[in-house]
Protein backbone atom coordinates (compact mmCIF):
# COMPACT_ATOMS: atom_id res chain seq x y z
CA UNK A 1 0.00 0.00 0.00
CA UNK A 2 1.49 3.00 -1.13
CA UNK A 3 1.98 5.85 2.38
CA UNK A 4 -0.19 8.36 0.71
CA UNK A 5 -3.00 6.03 1.20
CA UNK A 6 -1.99 4.25 4.16
CA UNK A 7 -2.17 7.58 5.98
CA UNK A 8 -5.54 8.48 4.16
CA UNK A 9 -6.82 5.18 5.33
CA UNK A 10 -5.39 5.73 9.11
CA UNK A 11 -7.18 8.99 8.79
CA UNK A 12 -10.16 7.74 8.10
CA UNK A 13 -9.98 5.22 11.24
CA UNK A 14 -9.83 8.31 13.66
CA UNK A 15 -12.70 10.24 11.61
CA UNK A 16 -13.06 13.57 14.33
CA UNK A 17 -16.99 13.86 16.11
CA UNK A 18 -16.69 17.30 14.47
CA UNK A 19 -17.06 15.70 11.20
CA UNK A 20 -21.07 14.97 12.26
CA UNK A 21 -21.99 18.43 11.62
CA UNK A 22 -20.41 18.94 8.35
CA UNK A 23 -22.72 17.24 5.66
CA UNK A 24 -21.58 14.31 3.31
CA UNK A 25 -23.32 15.54 0.67
CA UNK A 26 -21.63 19.20 0.23
CA UNK A 27 -19.95 18.94 -3.18
CA UNK A 28 -16.05 19.31 -3.30
CA UNK A 29 -13.68 19.43 -5.91
CA UNK A 30 -10.13 18.95 -5.28
CA UNK A 31 -7.17 20.06 -7.84
CA UNK A 32 -3.56 18.98 -6.37
CA UNK A 33 -0.63 20.40 -8.50
CA UNK A 34 2.56 19.06 -6.68
CA UNK A 35 2.67 20.57 -3.30
CA UNK A 36 -0.28 22.71 -4.40
CA UNK A 37 -3.60 21.97 -2.47
CA UNK A 38 -6.83 23.71 -3.58
CA UNK A 39 -10.46 22.29 -2.45
CA UNK A 40 -13.48 23.68 -3.20
CA UNK A 41 -16.73 23.32 -1.61
CA UNK A 42 -20.49 25.01 -2.16
CA UNK A 43 -24.18 24.86 -1.25
CA UNK A 44 -27.15 26.46 -2.52
CA UNK A 45 -28.83 28.67 0.36
CA UNK A 46 -32.55 30.22 1.20
CA UNK A 47 -30.60 33.17 2.66
CA UNK A 48 -30.65 36.67 0.77
CA UNK A 49 -27.44 37.87 -0.46
CA UNK A 50 -27.77 40.76 2.25
CA UNK A 51 -28.22 38.02 5.01
CA UNK A 52 -25.11 36.07 3.26
CA UNK A 53 -22.91 39.03 3.48
CA UNK A 54 -23.81 39.96 7.31
CA UNK A 55 -22.89 36.14 8.41
CA UNK A 56 -19.58 35.83 6.26
CA UNK A 57 -18.75 39.68 7.58
CA UNK A 58 -19.80 38.84 10.97
CA UNK A 59 -16.35 38.06 11.92
CA UNK A 60 -16.71 39.22 16.09
CA UNK A 61 -19.81 36.46 16.21
CA UNK A 62 -17.37 33.40 14.23
CA UNK A 63 -16.87 31.67 17.62
CA UNK A 64 -20.67 31.41 18.11
CA UNK A 65 -20.69 29.14 15.17
CA UNK A 66 -18.23 27.99 13.17
CA UNK A 67 -16.06 25.28 15.32
CA UNK A 68 -12.94 25.75 15.69
CA UNK A 69 -12.43 29.54 16.09
CA UNK A 70 -12.03 30.89 19.43
CA UNK A 71 -11.52 34.29 18.46
CA UNK A 72 -11.83 37.09 15.84
CA UNK A 73 -11.01 40.49 16.12
CA UNK A 74 -10.48 42.84 13.71
CA UNK A 75 -7.30 45.10 14.23
CA UNK A 76 -7.49 47.63 11.59
CA UNK A 77 -9.89 48.48 8.62
CA UNK A 78 -8.79 50.26 5.61
CA UNK A 79 -11.82 50.78 3.40
CA UNK A 80 -12.80 47.39 2.11
CA UNK A 81 -9.63 45.79 3.43
CA UNK A 82 -9.73 43.89 6.76
CA UNK A 83 -6.43 43.14 9.19
CA UNK A 84 -7.98 40.41 11.08
CA UNK A 85 -6.43 38.32 14.14
CA UNK A 86 -7.83 35.11 14.73
CA UNK A 87 -7.16 32.27 16.88
CA UNK A 88 -8.71 28.48 17.20
CA UNK A 89 -7.95 24.88 16.59
CA UNK A 90 -8.38 22.01 14.37
CA UNK A 91 -8.91 18.76 15.06
CA UNK A 92 -9.00 15.85 13.43
CA UNK A 93 -8.69 12.49 15.05
CA UNK A 94 -5.91 12.35 17.25
CA UNK A 95 -4.33 15.51 15.85
CA UNK A 96 -4.78 18.85 17.30
CA UNK A 97 -3.32 21.93 16.20
CA UNK A 98 -4.32 25.42 18.30
CA UNK A 99 -3.08 28.34 16.42
CA UNK A 100 -2.78 32.07 16.37
CA UNK A 101 -2.14 34.23 13.28
CA UNK A 102 -3.64 37.24 10.94
CA UNK A 103 -5.55 37.41 8.28
CA UNK A 104 -5.76 39.99 5.76
CA UNK A 105 -9.33 39.99 4.21
CA UNK A 106 -10.78 42.19 1.47
CA UNK A 107 -14.56 42.30 1.17
CA UNK A 108 -16.56 42.75 -2.13
CA UNK A 109 -19.99 43.39 -0.81
CA UNK A 110 -21.21 42.33 -4.71
CA UNK A 111 -19.01 38.95 -5.07
CA UNK A 112 -17.50 37.72 -1.58
CA UNK A 113 -14.32 38.16 0.49
CA UNK A 114 -10.91 36.83 -0.32
CA UNK A 115 -8.72 36.02 2.70
CA UNK A 116 -4.50 35.61 2.89
CA UNK A 117 -2.82 34.55 6.14
CA UNK A 118 -0.06 36.70 7.06
CA UNK A 119 1.02 34.66 9.99
CA UNK A 120 0.81 31.57 12.09
CA UNK A 121 1.23 28.02 11.13
CA UNK A 122 -1.38 29.27 7.79
CA UNK A 123 1.05 31.47 6.33
CA UNK A 124 0.38 31.80 3.23
CA UNK A 125 -2.97 30.07 3.03
CA UNK A 126 -5.71 31.35 0.72
CA UNK A 127 -9.42 31.58 0.80
CA UNK A 128 -12.25 32.83 -0.61
CA UNK A 129 -16.01 33.19 -0.35
CA UNK A 130 -18.32 33.90 -3.54
CA UNK A 131 -22.09 34.31 -3.66
CA UNK A 132 -23.12 33.11 -7.01
CA UNK A 133 -26.65 32.78 -8.49
CA UNK A 134 -27.85 29.73 -7.63
CA UNK A 135 -28.68 27.17 -10.74
CA UNK A 136 -31.86 25.85 -8.73
CA UNK A 137 -34.53 26.88 -6.70
CA UNK A 138 -32.84 28.62 -3.82
CA UNK A 139 -31.87 32.36 -4.50
CA UNK A 140 -27.68 31.99 -3.59
CA UNK A 141 -25.42 29.59 -3.83
CA UNK A 142 -22.49 29.88 -1.11
CA UNK A 143 -18.82 29.11 -2.53
CA UNK A 144 -15.73 28.64 -0.53
CA UNK A 145 -12.19 27.80 -1.97
CA UNK A 146 -8.80 26.95 0.29
CA UNK A 147 -5.45 27.32 -1.69
CA UNK A 148 -2.32 26.05 0.24
CA UNK A 149 0.61 24.41 0.01
CA UNK A 150 0.92 21.23 1.44
CA UNK A 151 4.71 21.43 2.61
CA UNK A 152 4.00 25.33 4.70
CA UNK A 153 1.89 23.71 6.32
CA UNK A 154 1.76 22.23 9.92
CA UNK A 155 -0.09 19.09 8.51
CA UNK A 156 1.71 15.82 7.77
CA UNK A 157 1.93 16.19 3.37
CA UNK A 158 0.28 13.00 3.55
CA UNK A 159 -2.54 14.00 5.67
CA UNK A 160 -3.22 17.61 4.63
CA UNK A 161 -5.61 16.67 1.26
CA UNK A 162 -8.22 15.03 3.93
CA UNK A 163 -7.69 18.06 6.81
CA UNK A 164 -8.11 20.71 4.22
CA UNK A 165 -11.76 18.44 2.62
CA UNK A 166 -12.93 18.35 6.23
CA UNK A 167 -12.87 21.95 7.06
CA UNK A 168 -13.90 23.28 3.67
CA UNK A 169 -17.14 21.11 4.34
CA UNK A 170 -17.32 22.04 7.78
CA UNK A 171 -17.29 25.69 7.02
CA UNK A 172 -19.75 25.59 4.02
CA UNK A 173 -22.33 24.14 5.98
CA UNK A 174 -21.90 25.86 9.10
CA UNK A 175 -21.85 29.40 7.01
CA UNK A 176 -25.13 27.91 4.96
CA UNK A 177 -26.82 26.98 8.33
CA UNK A 178 -26.15 29.97 10.33
CA UNK A 179 -27.33 32.05 7.21
CA UNK A 180 -30.70 30.28 6.98
CA UNK A 181 -31.06 30.30 10.46
CA UNK A 182 -30.90 34.21 10.04
CA UNK A 183 -33.12 34.03 7.13
CA UNK A 184 -35.88 32.32 9.21
CA UNK A 185 -35.63 34.89 11.81
CA UNK A 186 -36.01 37.83 9.46
CA UNK A 187 -38.80 36.13 8.08
CA UNK A 188 -40.55 35.08 11.83
CA UNK A 189 -40.25 39.13 12.63
CA UNK A 190 -41.66 39.85 9.23
CA UNK A 191 -45.12 37.50 10.31
CA UNK A 192 -44.94 39.45 13.32
CA UNK A 193 -45.27 42.99 12.28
Amino acid sequence: MKPARYFALLFSLFAPPVLAIASADTPLRVIQNGSQLSVEGWLETRATREIAWSVLTDYANFAEFVPGIRANRVLETQGRVKLIAQSGEVVTGMFKLLYDGTMRVEESPDEGLTILFLSGPFKETRGEWRMERAEKKHPLRLVYRMNMDMMKTPFPPPLAPSIAEQQVRIWVDVFGREMDKRMDNQMERLKTK
